[in-house]
């Protein structure tokens, strides 16, 4: 089993070139495929307004359901990551 990736950082708080160099290679991925390298617990730590599961909590609707959202699988600062890009802020996960 892979270990998962944990929040590393946010592009707000990160340098454009790492950012720009992450967003050049990267690869649009599902929510399924996010969850393979990312626990839930710690997207809902990291997102927690979104209702997740059967939730009837916070907005109201699932993270992935948001149309300000997408996935991506990509490399940050050479080491593999996968990222939440949400209203044009790029959330980060790595190893």
């Amino acid at each position: 089993m892979m270990d998962k990736y944990s929040y590393k950082t946010n592009c707000v708080n990160s340098t454009a070139r790492f950012i720009n160099d992450m967003v050049d290679d990267s690869r649009e991925i599902t929510w399924k495929t996010f969850l393979k390298y990312v626990d839930v617990e710690t997207v809902k730590d990291v997102f927690p307004d979104y209702s997740y599961r059967n939730e009837k909590t916070g907005c109201g609707f699932h993270i992935k359901d948001d149309y300000a959202v997408s996935f991506h699988k990509s490399k940050y600062r050479g080491r593999p990551c996968v990222y939440i890009y949400h209203s044009a802020i790029e959330y980060i996960f790595a190893k």
